[in-house]
């Protein structure tokens, strides 16, 4: 046989299994469950904001209403994706419950695919995997898409991504803009 019929077939029979690999990539299931000294996270949505939850005691002070903390997802997704909705259901969980108790911040997880999230879906934005700070302020939302989530390395750096994760929530909760 033929050393490049050999050749060429092999470099056939590779990109066909990368192209499938890319393909079925983004639902794959994630690596690592989540550590037994972690608090355990809500498997659904903690809290979400109601009609008139930007009118609390805090828009007065110059601080924000409200701190809405939303995560978008696809249907499919990968162990990239998977890992921060883990890690910052986690952190909302284990940092900001008083703050979700009081009203002062919300928190949901959206898949966008499903019909019933279309309205939160545009109201956001979202096309894919995305984190965004809602800080309402005076009823005016003040939307930012963060994304930072994909440089802080969910996988390799769990404490570190928690941190920032951490950090920007405290932030969006003392701003004062």
């Amino acid at each position: 046989m033929n050393m490049s019929f050999r050749a060429n077939r092999y470099f056939i029979v590779i990109f066909i299994l990368s192209i499938l690999l890319l393909f079925f990539a983004c639902s794959a299931p994630p690596t690592q469950p989540a550590s037994p000294d972690e608090p355990a996270a809500p498997s659904e949505t903690i809290t979400t904001p109601s009609d008139n939850s930007s009118k609390t005691q805090y828009g007065s002070t110059g601080l924000p209403a409200r701190v809405d903390v939303v995560y978008f997802h696809r249907p499919q997704r990968c162990a990239t994706c998977l890992c921060f909705e883990e890690r910052i259901r986690y952190v909302v969980g284990a940092y900001f419950q008083e703050e979700l108790n009081s009203g002062q911040m919300t928190f949901g997880v959206y898949d966008i695919g499903d019909s019933k999230n279309n309205a939160t879906v545009k109201k956001y934005g979202a096309i894919a995997s995305q984190l965004f700070i809602n800080v309402v302020k005076d009823g005016t939302d003040n939307i930012k898409d963060i994304q930072d989530i994909w440089s802080w390395s969910c996988r390799t750096d769990k404490p570190g991504f928690d941190r920032q994760v951490k950090n920007l929530i405290e932030q969006s909760l003392t701003s004062e803009e």
